[in-house]
């Protein structure tokens, strides 16, 4: 529960830590994908992955939605990711 709550307002000023990044749950299903709001983009390799897709909240968490997801999605939603989101080391 602690954690969900630091990751929620982990995104500040369209930066956000290597450390809560990596913990962030994918989003893979979702009942409703007109409900995620997106907030922002997200390209970064890091050591074993690389994160590439965009950050949303849905519910008031905050999830990371791979590329491909976003892809498969783009004939039924258009997305509106305006912002970059940097990823800080710590």
């Amino acid at each position: 529960m602690e954690w969900e709550k630091i990751l929620a307002s982990s995104v500040v000023n369209g930066t956000i830590k290597e450390i809560y990044l990596k913990k962030i749950p994918v989003l893979k299903t979702c009942n409703n994908w007109r409900e995620v709001e997106p907030l922002g983009w997200v390209d970064h390799p890091m050591t074993h992955s690389h994160y590439k897709g965009m950050l949303a909240k849905l519910n008031g968490k905050i999830y990371f939605v791979p590329e491909k997801i976003i892809i498969a999605l783009s004939e039924f939603i258009t997305w509106k990711i305006a912002l970059q989101i940097r990823v800080i080391k710590d």
